[in-house]
This record gives C-alpha cells, structure tokens and sequence, in this order.
C-alpha cells in the first residue's frame, strides 16, 4: 500500500505502542524530512526553523517541530504529531547548495521511552546512553545490534525519550531485537 508521496506503510504489526516498563512506539507514519548541503542551515532558518550549533544535536525549533544536526550540512526535520500523508507544505528547495533528503522512506523511528530505557540499550549499543553521559538533545551515530542508526535523546509530550532511525531494509529485526531485549524490563 502507497500513499501519495510514495511512501511503502510499514506492517501493522509495527504500528503500535508495545507498553510495560519500557515502551517501543513506530513513529514511522510521522513526518520528517531533511535537507544537506552547504545552505542547508540557512535554508532553515529561511523556513523559520532554529538549527543547532553543532553537529550531533537536536534541539525544539518550535513548539512541535525537531531539529537534528548530523553534520555542519545535514539536517533531519522531525514532526512527531503531523502525519506524513503529505510533504510540508511552502518549502522550496531550489535554493543552490541546498538539497532535500527523503529520510521519511529511508528511515523507520522507534521511539523508546520508560525509566530503564538506557540500561535495555547498553544489551545492545556500545554507546553509554545514561543521562549523565548522553543528555538530552545529544546525537550518536552508532550501531545497534550491529545495525547502523542514528540515536538521539530529547523529548516528546514532555517525556524523556530515545529516537531511534534505523534503514529501512532492516527495522523488522531491529525491532525484533529491541523487543527481544526489553523482555527482561517487564513488570
């Protein structure tokens, strides 16, 4: 099934919150975008959207909307309240140096959340994710169970959370090892 964009729907049995002490939702079905180049920061602001300083990042830029800085020339626009039924509307990407990413279908986003969220994910990452070392608005690119992603901690609905983005072509087995590690955090 296809939406207009493009966009493959993920399978439904990952489109749900999967609860206990620690919760794994797919926010595959919210928007993100991004845009990479040398003007992309100033694209950004041109879209009255703040940026983050360095790369490695993710800051508010507005009241819903998640900026994430993977380098000084690539930025992941993330949206999770908005469906992504349709592309942000008003955006134009003819500017020189500036050029859309299309990380809606590159990408799956888990969001993890729960107390025990960063000790399930030393099972599997070699990146210490604890607040103390890994606080919010940080970025890692790194590995999960040996799967590149791209982990960032910040916030949503005011809770303490990881997303997760993982490619495409592999998030039924990232899923199904996030799921397999959380075993031992249900109450």
């Amino acid at each position: 099934m296809s939406d207009d964009a493009g966009l493959r729907t993920p399978p439904t049995r990952l489109s749900s919150d999967y609860g206990g002490a620690i919760s794994i939702q797919d926010k595959t079905h919210k928007r993100r975008s991004g845009v990479r180049g040398i003007g992309a920061s100033s694209w950004l602001k041109q879209q009255d959207l703040s940026a983050p300083d360095t790369p490695n990042r993710i800051i508010l830029a507005d009241n819903k909307t998640w900026v994430m800085s993977l380098s000084n020339r690539e930025y992941w626009v993330l949206e999770p309240h908005e469906d992504a039924d349709t592309f942000p509307t008003g955006r134009d990407f003819s500017e020189d140096g500036v050029y859309p990413l299309f990380c809606q279908s590159s990408h799956r986003w888990f969001v993890i959340a729960g107390e025990a969220k960063a000790q399930m994910m030393a099972k599997l990452c070699g990146v210490d994710l604890r607040s103390e070392n890994f606080e919010s608005g940080a970025v890692a690119q790194t590995q999960l169970a040996l799967v590149n992603c791209i982990i960032a901690r910040h916030t949503i609905d005011d809770e303490d959370v990881f997303s997760v983005f993982i490619d495409q072509s592999l998030a039924e087995y990232t899923l199904e090892v996030l799921l397999d590690a959380r075993q031992e955090f249900l109450s």
